[in-house]
């Protein structure tokens, strides 16, 4: 587990079933911002707190926990939040299944972010009146970003925009804040962040950079960029450094380098976008606008377009 604020005896080692699925990742641009993903048998934690904020996820099995006072049992499709130095305790609810779970540790200052955000007063750090939620939707959101905040190929902007998405959707929902609706964007605000990320589509612009430039803060510039072009900055940057891909591939570039000139971390990573978005592959892309010295000559796909 990761460091506690206290602590009793160590856990019992008994049963410790780490699966191949099992691993522990940081994120440098976020400092404090740890994930973990495990699976135990028999294990038991003591009773003992964290510096931070716990979101976890359940993939397998129950856990059974003393937390807020009461004894509650989590499961496959559920989420608990386990606020900053709450003392909590945990087993494994059938020692002969365990569990296994995944698990984002939030610094306080990132939550406080959040609640703000969510239109809280300055310094608001939130709790939950049930540590429990059973919210499939939370927990389909809380799997898109732990893949991407461990995914080192994900552009900076897309981590965050993901990360301080979930922690807004869960405040909203669950701390029971109250929610005050943001006054309208600022249109020439968001038009400087789109001119940013137009002026430097390979640069690995943070959430907060583009803010600053619009003068709003990073959610309400997310919300914002999203009501005034239709799509997110971090889909937008996306969509620039595909374009900016597909004018490098008329050219001579080996694809690897086409990948990194276009602002994609390697390769692989920009095949993935490329099929996905364009509905062909950079290979097949790179036929047609050789044979016809453009985009526009049809050639055959081994994939289908998206719609």
């Amino acid at each position: 587990m990761r460091r506690t604020k206290q602590d009793g005896p160590g856990p019992s080692p008994e049963g410790r079933g780490e699966g191949s699925g099992g691993g522990f990742w940081v994120a440098p641009e976020v400092p404090g911002l740890e994930l973990h993903r495990a699976a135990y048998t028999r294990w038991t934690f003591p009773k003992h707190s964290h510096d931070v904020f716990s979101l976890v996820a359940y993939d397998a099995g129950a856990q059974s926990m003393h937390l807020q006072g009461q004894r509650v049992v989590a499961s496959v499709g559920s989420l608990l939040a386990v606020s900053t130095g709450e003392m909590h305790e945990g087993r494994a609810a059938d020692s002969s299944i365990g569990w296994a779970y995944r698990i984002l540790y939030v610094p306080p200052a990132l939550l406080i972010r959040a609640a703000e955000e969510t239109g809280a007063p300055a310094g608001t750090l939130p709790g939950f009146a049930s540590p429990m939620l059973q919210d499939a939707a939370l927990l389909e959101r809380f799997t898109v970003t732990f893949d991407a905040l461990k995914d080192g190929a994900v552009s900076r902007l897309e981590r965050e925009e993901r990360l301080l998405g979930l922690l807004v959707a869960l405040l909203r929902r669950h701390s029971g804040l109250p929610y005050r609706r943001r006054a309208a964007a600022c249109a020439r605000g968001v038009k400087r962040a789109r001119e940013l990320l137009e002026a430097h589509p390979t640069r690995n612009l943070s959430l907060e950079a583009l803010a600053r430039v619009a003068g709003l803060s990073p959610w309400h510039l997310v919300r914002a960029f999203h009501r005034q072009f239709g799509q997110t900055p971090q889909v937008f940057q996306r969509a620039l450094r595909l374009r900016l891909a597909q004018e490098l591939l008329a050219g001579p570039l080996p694809m690897a380098e086409v990948a990194l000139a276009a602002g994609f971390t390697d390769q692989s990573h920009l095949i993935k976008h490329f099929g996905r978005t364009i509905g062909v592959t950079p290979g097949e892309y790179r036929a047609a606008a050789y044979a016809g010295r453009g985009p526009r000559k049809h050639v055959q796909s081994q994939t289908p377009a998206r719609p």
